[in-house]
C-alpha cells in the first residue's frame, strides 16, 4: 500500500519525478507510473490498485494534464473511491468543468511548496463547501440613445441607482458598480461571461433622454434559458424619475420571484430627494467622482455642492461631498481645507440622517485620515452594530487594524469583507495583503492560491485593466510563482498609464522577490506620479530589505517634502 498515488500528464513527468523524489525521502511510499502504462487492461488492474491502496492522491495540474483523458479518469476514480485528494499546480491553470466539479473548494497548492503537500497528506486538506441559494443578478450598463449622445452620465447613474435600491434585497447576489463599469470594455460573447463569472440573470436596457423628456427601456433575461422575464418600457419627464426607478427595481423582484420582507419592501421605496433638478446633478456628480481624477473630484464636489444648495435635505449629496473631499486629501493635497469640508457635510448629513450605518461610516474614514485609528475603530463597529453585513465598515477596520500594527484582527476584518462579496477582486486583494502583514506565509500562499483562478478569469475577460493585472503578478508571487510574477511585473512596468498605486504594488513585488534595485526604481516612479501615502513606506513589512538604503531614505525625504508642501497651502 503507497501514501500517496500521484496523477500527472506524460508532459509533465520530470516534475512529477521530482515530486516523487522528495516524498519518497521524507519516508513515504509512492506510487508513479514511471515505465508508462499502456492499454486499458493495464490501467484497469494497476491504476485501480493504486488509487484504492493510497492514502492521498495528488493530481498535477496544468495545461497538459486538463487536457489528458487518463488523469481525468483517474481523479473522477479517486473521487468515486472517496479518497483523500490533493491539487497540486504546477502551473496557474484554469480548470474546465470536468474537473471543476470533484476538484470544488479543495484548497490548491503550489508545486513549489513542499511542506505544504506534506502537511495535507498527513493532517488532511480543508475543502470549503459554500451554499449560497441567493439569485445572481447583473446589472448591465445602459446604453445612451439619446439624439444627442451626451447622456451617458444619465444612463450609468440610473444603473448606479438601480444597483444600490436592488442591494437591499437579501435574496440576491447582486453584482456590483464597479464589475457593471468594467464590463464597458468587455468584447465578447454574454453568455461567456455569465458562464466566467457564475451569473445567470441580467438587467439590459437603455435611455432617451431629450431635455426634460425621459424614455427609460429594460428588460430580465434569463441567460440559462435565453429568456426575458420580462421586459417594459417607461416615458415619462424628469420628476418622474424615482417612480421609474422604483418600479423598474419591482419589476426586477417580481419577475425573479423574490417575496420581500417588510425591510426590504420599504429601502426599495426610499428615495434621497424629490427634487429633480438636484437629483440631476448628483448623478452628474457621481459620474465624475468615479474617475478618480483630482480634476474629476473637484467637478464632482461642485455638482455635488450645488444639488445640496437645490435640496437642503438631501443627505447623500452631502456624504458624497465628504467622501470627495476626503479622496482630494488622502491622494492629492493634504491640505486641511479638505478636511474641514468633509467635518462639515457629515454634519450635516446627520442632520438629515441621523445616526446611520453611512454617518458612522464616513466619520470612521475622517478619523482615519486625521490619524484617529482608535476613534476609526469605534465608529466602524458602531457601523457593524447597525448593520452586520455593511461591507464599506470592515474595509475601514481592516484598514486601521493595519495601521494599528494589527494585523490578525486586520484579517478577520478583511475575512469576514470577502465573505460578504466574494466576487470582490479588490476585496480579496486587501485580504492577501493583510495576511502578508501577519506574516503567515504558508496561509499566504494557500489563499493566494485560492484567488488566482478569479484574476485569471477577470484578465481574460478584460485584459486591458492594467490594475488588476499589477495585482495579479504581486498574487503570482504570494502563491509561490516567482518567476511568472517577475515575468508579468517587467511587462507592466513598461506599459504606460500606470498609476501610481499601482507602481507601489510592483516595487513591493520586486522587493520580495529579492530585486531591490527594481523596487527602488518603481518607488521613484511611483512618487514621481504623485503617491503620497509615505505611513505605507513606513509601515509596509514588503518594504523592509530597503529601509535604511540611503536611495530610500531620500525618497522618504522627497515624500515627506511634497507633503509638507501640499499641507502648507
Amino acid at each position: 500500500m503507497a501514501d500517496i498515488f500521484i496523477s500527472y500528464s506524460s508532459k509533465d513527468k520530470e516534475k512529477a519525478d521530482q515530486l516523487s523524489e522528495l516524498l519518497a525521502s521524507a519516508g513515504l511510499s509512492v506510487w508513479i507510473d514511471k515505465q508508462g502504462i499502456v492499454g486499458a487492461e493495464k490501467w484497469a488492474t494497476e491504476i485501480v490498485e493504486g488509487i484504492r491502496a493510497c492514502s492521498t492522491f495528488i493530481i498535477l495540474l496544468s495545461s497538459n494534464s486538463i487536457e489528458s483523458e487518463n488523469v481525468l479518469r483517474e481523479l473522477s476514480l479517486a473521487s468515486e473511491k472517496g479518497k483523500r485528494v490533493l491539487p497540486v499546480d504546477l502551473e496557474p491553470t484554469v480548470l474546465p468543468a470536468s474537473f471543476e466539479y470533484p476538484l470544488a473548494g479543495l484548497q490548491r497548492v503550489p508545486i513549489t511548496d513542499f511542506d505544504k503537500i506534506l502537511h495535507a497528506h498527513k493532517h488532511g486538506i480543508r475543502k470549503v463547501i459554500r451554499k449560497d441559494t441567493r439569485k445572481t443578478l447583473m446589472i448591465l450598463p445602459f446604453e445612451d440613445l439619446s439624439p444627442s449622445q451626451d447622456n451617458e452620465w444619465f444612463a450609468n447613474g440610473i444603473v448606479s441607482e438601480l444597483i444600490s435600491s436592488l442591494s437591499n434585497v437579501r435574496a440576491l447576489r447582486l453584482i456590483d458598480t464597479q464589475t457593471t463599469k468594467e464590463f464597458k470594455s468587455y468584447k465578447g460573447q454574454l453568455s461567456v461571461y455569465a458562464k466566467e463569472m457564475g451569473i445567470r440573470y441580467f438587467v439590459q436596457g437603455d435611455v432617451r433622454k431629450l431635455g426634460d423628456q425621459i424614455k427609460i427601456s429594460s428588460r430580465l433575461l434569463d441567460i440559462e434559458s435565453g429568456d426575458y422575464l420580462w421586459q417594459d418600457s417607461f416615458k415619462g419627464r424628469m420628476e418622474d424619475i424615482f417612480d421609474m426607478q422604483e418600479t423598474v427595481a419591482r419589476k426586477v423582484v417580481e419577475g425573479l420571484k423574490i417575496h420581500l420582507a417588510s425591510d426590504e419592501t420599504k429601502k426599495l421605496a426610499q428615495r434621497g430627494t424629490e427634487n429633480p433638478e438636484a437629483y440631476e446633478l448628483y448623478l452628474k456628480g457621481i459620474e465624475y467622482f468615479v474617475r478618480h481624477t483630482r480634476a474629476d473630484y473637484e467637478r464632482a464636489l461642485g455638482l455635488l455642492e450645488e444639488a445640496a444648495r437645490l435640496d437642503i435635505g438631501f443627505a447623500d449629496a452631502y456624504l458624497e461631498i465628504a467622501n470627495a473631499a476626503l479622496e482630494l486629501y488622502a491622494k492629492y493635497s493634504r491640505e486641511g481645507k479638505w478636511l474641514t469640508k468633509a467635518s462639515e457635510n457629515i454634519a450635516q448629513a446627520e442632520t438629515v440622517f441621523g445616526t446611520s450605518r453611512e454617518i458612522y461610516w464616513i466619520r470612521s474614514k475622517l478619523a482615519c485620515n486625521l490619524g484617529n485609528y482608535e476613534e476609526a475603530l469605534h465608529l466602524a463597529t458602531l457601523a457593524i452594530e447597525i448593520d452586520p453585513e455593511y461591507v464599506a465598515a470592515y474595509d475601514i477596520l481592516g484598514f486601521a487594524y493595519l495601521s494599528l500594527g494589527k494585523p490578525e484582527a486586520a484579517v478577520d476584518a478583511r475575512k469576514k469583507n470577502v465573505k460578504l462579496r466574494d466576487y470582490d477582486r479588490i476585496g480579496h486583494f486587501n485580504y492577501l495583503i493583510a495576511l502578508n502583514e501577519l506574516g503567515d506565509t504558508l496561509q499566504l500562499a494557500e489563499a493566494a492560491a485560492e484567488v488566482l483562478p478569479m484574476f485569471e478569469r477577470y484578465l481574460r475577460l478584460t485584459p486591458d485593466d492594467l490594475s488588476a493585472g499589477v495585482q495579479y503578478a504581486s498574487i503570482l508571487s504570494m502563491a509561490g510563482y516567482h518567476e511568472r510574477a517577475l515575468a508579468e511585473a517587467r511587462k507592466l512596468e513598461e506599459t504606460e498609464g500606470l498609476d501610481p498605486k499601482a507602481l507601489y504594488n510592483i516595487a513591493c513585488l520586486y522587493v520580495n522577490e529579492g530585486a531591490a534595485e527594481s523596487g527602488l526604481r518603481a518607488l521613484q516612479r511611483s512618487v514621481a506620479r504623485g503617491f503620497l501615502n509615505i505611513e505605507l513606506f513606513q509601515r509596509d513589512p514588503d518594504l523592509h530589505a530597503l529601509r535604511g538604503l540611503p536611495e530610500f531614505d531620500e525618497l522618504v525625504k522627497e515624500l515627506e517634502r511634497k507633503i509638507d508642501g501640499r499641507t502648507n497651502v
